[in-house]
């Protein structure tokens, strides 16, 4: 019940507190925006100890005409007021352009009068205070947006609530805390404004009760947590309200009191967060907790840092350049974006690494950046100042053509200053990442593939201290994923994981990572091999927006975790390791494609060599056959076999598929025959036989086109069986057509099948014609077929050629038609002409 009402309280906290920070920040926004068309004053006026306003830096510009105060004068009066720079800061924020404003001011023992008249906002001047708008509310509603966020998802957690109060109580500080002097500009009235400033001022004086709540509480609860609940929650709120309720009654001042319960709150919030991550054995709740040190860590301690110095040192604080102050609220807004961030991926438990890299790196370059930003501005002002000062001209219009010629040795500088704070944080790092590169760079030099792996493995085991690396690569389409070695692993290309690892590119994974935030989705065994393997870290390898494998990466050796550094480092790499891996795996292809093609070339050499080199005399006919491929080895088959002086025995096959497959499965085809045919000639039987013998041994889907005829001279006779072929033509010497069609199914198609025997008598001058279908599915550019009718019409029409010259014109006309055409299929012919008895 406590806590479903704890619950709907935050909700309801959130829900208020976004809703007015979106009206204040539409108010305020609408401020700066109307700041831009109001004028402005360059001159700059600082309050000294004596509480008088001193100028010190003047602009000619802003004055009509002299006398010009000097820098160290003293302001008096500000047109009928004595307010002094207070009074000049609220014309400032209420006047337009040109507004003219008399002052009165005090030069050594002289009292002066001049006029001050404002000018047009300069983008200079301007563009600090929107840069610092900007991020005042991008930073309010990162904090409001991430604890939205975490509650939605856990609103029954405890560690959540207190996250999404403590966000709440700093999204209520950059409402209610940070002023950026824009409340002189009239805007339109939000309605009981105070009440909602003075509930956010609660909300404010809360957070370190919220953020030390939190630390008991993240990454799980504490021991003393769990023991004794009621005890921690009363020191954490109890001191906190007491002090406000005594407030309430008058009964102390507790405003410094209040600043320093909650300093002490967030440092020891700190405190807890930093032994927690040094004493928990868990990896992924060190990476959580050190995520959370470094994000949360930098921006808040510089907000403090900055409260605590404007308050101890205002004169000193106030007596900065606005420009500098501008500077370093930027920096210090921009750190304090880095909390919301950690938080969110810190609670999100995914790429915390990565995301920590990131972060330390980006505060060492914010650093560097705004060491050399000072010293530039510094340089600026006293170079600019040597030079007016010698030119006698108090305006301050040379400043930007110094800034400008300065600027162009700023990023040199910069990046100059950073790679020698990389190398001196990281020297043994960035020796590991030169060796790295060293190989990978000289891989394509490794011939063998094995050597290259184990390269890469070392160096690897080097560099990250880790057990073992393994790689796993590509097999091909619609295989699983492979160890170099060949020993095949359950990871598919196109899985859940390889889609995950895809979508990553070159990014290195924490597996426990993935795991915990659900970001991967791991079958039964894919899961299995990696925890067999230990495997702590995934690298993709992706090259051309395609997955070509990835290096498996064991735990540390040390019994340490992966830090940021190491994932820096694995990552600055990624992209050649997967070129590198790309390399070799074209070379291995490449390899074994040469082994195939010399395999084919033998296969090739053998399969002529059963094909008819030359036909055998054959006593009554004049025969003649070609075979073309149409790739390295083919899968047509015919034949020419003597028994006698007077029997021939002419066979054509076509067997199913193209490539090496169907050349083996011809090769026994015309071994069965030839042997069968020597036992005996009754081709019914023989026919039979090998209808068996293929059905037997090859798959469903091979099978055979078969047709075989003896002729007997003595009577002229041929007795042929048609196993499915492409029907030959008989053609008489009358032009006269018949087809051989007689005979069954195609072999191999039914076990057991019962082929049918046909005789024809030929005559004199008779022409056989026999074919594959490579012929008459030739195909020309626009998809149009060579066909059987052109076949029979050219065969009847060259009907009184000579078998071999036949041949020869068909395949000169076949040429013609496809007109260039590659050849989809292999292509057979065999003739043969009846002679003269």
């Amino acid at each position: 019940m406590l806590s479903r009402i704890i619950s709907k309280a935050v909700l309801v906290t959130g829900i208020a507190l976004v809703l007015f920070a979106a009206l204040f920040f539409t108010q305020e926004s609408y401020r700066v925006i109307k700041r831009k068309s109001l004028g402005d004053v360059n001159t700059v006026l600082t309050e000294g100890q004596n509480g008088k306003f001193i100028f010190t830096s003047i602009d000619s510009l802003d004055y009509l005409s002299p006398p010009y105060p000097a820098i160290g004068d003293t302001l008096i009066q500000v047109a009928d007021s004595l307010s002094g720079r207070g009074e000049l800061s609220r014309l400032k924020l209420s006047s337009p352009p040109g507004l003219e404003i008399p002052i009165v001011y005090k030069s050594g023992e002289d009292t002066l009068r001049t006029v001050i008249k404002t000018v047009k906002v300069t983008a200079f001047s301007y563009s600090p205070l929107a840069i610092l708008h900007f991020l005042r509310v991008l930073i309010a509603f990162s904090f409001a947006g991430v604890g939205f966020w975490a509650f939605m998802k856990r609103p029954d957690s405890g560690a959540v609530r207190a996250l999404a109060m403590f966000c709440y109580s700093m999204t209520a500080f950059m409402v209610g805390a940070v002023n950026l002097g824009m409340h002189r500009i009239p805007a339109f009235t939000i309605p009981w404004m105070e009440y909602f400033f003075d509930a956010m001022g609660i909300i404010i004086v809360f957070v370190g009760a919220f953020w030390l709540n939190l630390q008991f509480l993240f990454p799980k609860p504490r021991l003393f947590v769990q023991k004794h609940p009621l005890i921690t929650y009363l020191l954490t709120y109890v001191p906190i309200i007491t002090i406000l309720l005594l407030m309430a009654l008058d009964a102390i001042k507790g405003e410094l009191i209040i600043g320093l319960l909650v300093l002490v709150q967030i440092v020891t919030g700190f405190i807890l967060l930093a032994l927690y991550s040094r004493k928990t054995k868990d990896n992924l709740e060190k990476r959580q907790t050190r995520l959370v040190l470094w994000g949360t860590g930098t921006g808040v301690f510089l907000i403090l840092f900055l409260m605590i110095v404007g308050n101890i040192a205002n004169a000193w604080f106030r007596s900065q350049s606005q420009y500098l102050l501008m500077g370093i609220i930027i920096f210090t807004f921009l750190s304090l974006l880095l909390s919301p961030l950690s938080f969110a991926y810190a609670f999100g438990r995914y790429r915390l690494l990565e995301v920590e890299g990131k972060i330390k790196r980006g505060t060492r370059y914010a650093i560097v950046t705004g060491l050399l930003l000072a010293v530039f501005f510094a340089l600026v002002y006293f170079i600019s100042g040597a030079l007016l000062s010698r030119i006698r001209v108090e305006s301050r219009a040379i400043v930007p053509p110094v800034a400008l010629l300065m600027a162009i040795g700023f990023t040199p500088a910069q990046r100059r200053v950073q790679r020698m704070l990389e190398d001196r944080i990281y020297p043994e790092r960035n020796r590991l990442r030169l060796i790295l590169r060293d190989f990978l760079t000289n891989a394509i030099l490794v011939p063998d593939k094995a050597q290259f792996w184990q390269g890469l493995e070392a160096r690897f085991r080097e560099a990250l201290k880790v057990t073992d690396v393994y790689p796993v690569i590509r097999a091909g389409s619609g295989k699983p994923m492979r160890h170099w070695s060949g020993e095949e692993t359950p990871f598919m290309p196109d899985s859940s994981f390889g889609r995950g690892l895809l979508e990553l590119m070159n990014r290195p994974m924490m597996v426990d990572e993935a795991i915990a935030a659900e970001k991967i989705e791991l079958t039964a065994e894919e899961l299995k091999w990696i925890m067999e393997k230990r495997i702590a870290l995934v690298l993709p390898l992706v090259t051309h927006g395609t997955l070509i494998g990835f290096l498996a990466v064991g735990s540390k050796s040390e019994q340490s975790d992966f830090k940021s550094a190491d994932m820096e480092l694995i990552q600055s790499l990624s992209s050649q390791v997967a070129i590198a891996t790309e390399n070799i795996m074209l070379l291995e292809e490449n390899i074994e494609k040469n082994r195939l093609e010399n395999e084919l070339n033998i296969a090739r050499k053998v399969q002529e060599g059963l094909l008819p080199q030359s036909l055998p005399a054959t006593p009554g006919l004049e025969v003649a056959g070609k075979s073309d491929s149409c790739l390295e080895i083919a899968g047509d088959y015919y034949d020419v076999i003597n028994l006698d002086e007077n029997l021939t025995v002419l066979a054509i096959g076509d067997v199913s598929g193209k490539g090496a497959g169907a050349a083996m499965l011809m090769s026994n085809l015309q071994a069965s025959i030839r042997t069968a045919v020597k036992i005996g000639s009754n081709l019914k039987n023989i026919v039979d036989q090998i209808n068996h013998l293929i059905y037997e041994n090859t798959q469903a889907h091979q099978f055979i086109t078969f047709f075989i005829g003896i002729y007997d001279r003595r009577t002229s006779l041929f007795s042929y069986v048609n196993a499915g072929h492409n029907s030959p033509y008989v053609v008489s010497r009358d032009g006269s057509v018949k087809l051989l069609e007689q005979g069954g199914l195609i072999l191999g198609a039914v076990p057991d099948f019962s082929y049918e025997l046909e005789q024809v008598k030929l005559e004199q001058g008779d022409l056989v014609f026999l074919y594959t279908d490579g012929l008459s599915e030739a195909t020309d550019p626009d998809g149009e077929m060579f066909e059987e009718a052109r076949i029979e019409k050219f065969i009847a029409a060259n009907r009184d050629l000579p078998p071999g010259r036949l041949l020869e014109a068909l395949e000169v006309e076949a040429g013609s038609f496809i007109r260039g055409n590659p050849m989809s299929d292999d292509l057979t012919l065999l003739a043969f002409k009846v002679l003269e008895a």
